[in-house]
C-alpha cells in the first residue's frame, strides 16, 4: 500500500460493534485528513462514521486516532474536490468519484506509538507534486505570469551567483531555474520532495548536456542538511528556493537554522516567497465585496480554498523571513506581481502587457511596494 496514496481506515460497526476496515484514498490538509467515498453504492464505513465518529487511521507513517465528520461539497468548484482531483487525476475522479457530493473530514486527535501526523502531510505533499510532474513545465510556461516570475528570479540570481559557484536549490521542481543557472557555469545541487519531479529534471539535464552541472537529490526541505551531509556536501557558496518550498514547509525554522551552517560566510541566500500582504488581491476582493478572501493570507496556515495552491500553504512577510533566518542580513527585497495580475487571474492581463511588467519591476524595487506584491524575492547575505 502506497502511504502517499492510500490509508486503511478503521470504523466501528453500527450494528455489530466490531471493527471495520477499508482502504481509501486521501488528502492531508494541516491536521485533517479528507476522504471521498466512491460513487457507485452506499458504503458501510460512511454509515458507521455517522453512528460513531471515532476512527483509527493506519498508514505507512504510523497509526492515528481521529474524529470523523461527514460534510457536503458545494459544487464542482469546491476547493476540496479540486485538491483531490489534482492529486489523483481527472480520469480516476471520473471513474470512481464523479457525482459524489459528500466527503469525510477526519481531525487527527492523537498518535499511537512513535508515529507523527506530519508524515501524513509530507507524504501527501510528495504525492501532489508527483502527480503533476510531467505537466509541470506546461503549468509554468503555459501561464504568462508564472513564466515571467521565473524569468525575474533567474535574472536576479545570475546577478547574485557567479560561474564556478556551487549552490544549493531547495524545491527544484523540474528545473526551470536549475538549468538556467547550470548553463551559466553554476553547479546546482537540486533538492526536491518529489522523486518524479527529479526524474524530469534528470532527463532535461541529459538532453541539454548539463548532467555534470546538476546534482538531483531527493530530500524534504527540512532534511536537506542530513541528506546532503551523508552525500559529502557540507558547505555551499549560496542557496536559493523560489516560489514553493518555503511556503509549504511546516518546519521552516529548522531549515533556516540548517542553512546558517551550510552556507559559507558572505554567501548569498535568495528566497522567492508567497507574500502575506498582496495589494492587488486585497483591493480586488474588497471591491468585489469578498472581505474574507481579501484577508485570507493574514492567517497561517492559509485556510484551504482561500489560496490557489493544492497543498497546505503558509504566507510570510520579509520581516518574518528576516527574523527566522537570523545570521543573514537583508541585501534587497524585490516585490514581484505588484501591479501585474497574479497567475490565477491572467484573464485580467492585457494583451499588450510589456509596459505593465516594466512598471511592476520599477515599483517592486521601491518601498513600500516591494513588500506588497503577490510574491517577493529577498536576497540575504551570510554574516559572521
Amino acid at each position: 500500500m502506497d502511504g502517499a496514496q492510500y490509508l486503511r481506515l478503521e470504523t466501528i460497526g453500527r450494528k455489530s460493534g466490531k471493527t471495520h476496515q477499508v482502504v481509501v484514498r486521501y488528502i492531508a490538509l494541516d491536521n485533517k485528513v479528507i476522504v471521498f467515498p466512491h460513487n457507485d453504492k452506499k458504503q458501510d464505513w460512511v454509515a458507521n462514521v455517522l453512528f460513531n465518529p471515532n476512527v483509527k487511521l493506519y498508514t505507512n507513517f504510523g497509526i492515528f486516532l481521529g474524529i470523523a465528520k461527514l460534510k457536503r461539497i458545494q459544487g464542482v468548484n469546491h476547493p476540496i474536490l479540486s485538491i483531490f482531483t489534482r492529486k489523483y487525476g481527472i480520469d480516476e475522479i471520473k471513474k470512481r468519484y464523479w457525482g459524489q457530493t459528500k466527503y469525510v473530514e477526519i481531525t487527527i486527535q492523537n498518535k499511537l506509538g512513535n508515529s507523527n501526523p506530519e508524515e501524513l502531510y509530507y507524504g501527501d505533499l510528495e504525492a501532489a507534486f508527483d502527480t503533476v510532474a510531467e505537466q509541470y513545465d506546461e503549468h509554468i510556461f503555459g501561464n504568462p505570469v508564472n513564466s515571467w516570475l521565473r524569468a525575474v528570479s533567474v535574472g536576479l540570481m545570475k546577478q547574485v551567483f557567479k560561474s564556478g559557484d556551487t549552490v544549493l536549490e531547495i524545491g527544484c521542481g523540474t528545473g526551470t531555474e536549475t538549468l538556467s543557472l547550470a548553463s551559466s557555469g553554476i553547479k546546482v545541487v537540486a533538492t526536491d520532495i518529489s522523486r518524479k519531479m527529479l526524474d524530469v529534471l534528470k532527463r532535461k539535464a541529459e538532453l541539454m548536456g548539463l548532467s555534470d552541472m546538476v546534482v538531483p537529490v531527493h530530500a524534504r526541505a527540512s532534511e536537506v542538511k542530513e541528506v546532503l551531509s551523508g552525500l559529502g556536501y557540507e558547505k555551499f557558496d549560496g542557496a536559493y528556493s523560489n516560489y514553493g518550498a518555503i511556503n509549504t514547509e511546516p518546519k521552516l525554522p529548522k531549515l533556516a537554522k540548517d542553512l546558517r551552517t551550510m552556507i559559507k560566510t558572505g554567501g548569498a541566500l535568495v528566497l522567492g516567497v508567497w507574500n502575506r500582504y498582496c495589494a492587488t488581491e486585497i483591493l480586488g476582493y474588497t471591491l468585489r465585496f469578498k472581505p474574507r478572501m481579501a484577508v485570507a493570507r493574514f492567517k497561517n496556515p492559509v485556510p484551504i480554498g482561500k489560496s490557489r495552491f493544492c497543498v497546505t500553504t503558509y504566507s510570510y512577510t520579509p520581516s518574518e523571513i528576516s527574523k527566522m533566518f537570523c545570521g543573514f542580513e537583508i541585501e534587497r527585497v524585490l516585490g514581484v506581481v505588484v501591479v501585474v495580475p497574479p497567475s490565477n487571474l491572467t484573464k485580467y492581463l492585457p494583451k499588450r502587457h510589456e509596459f505593465l511588467k516594466k512598471l511592476d519591476l520599477t515599483l517592486g524595487r521601491a518601498f513600500p511596494f516591494n513588500r506588497l506584491g503577490d510574491h517577493f524575492l529577498i536576497v540575504m547575505r551570510k554574516v559572521r
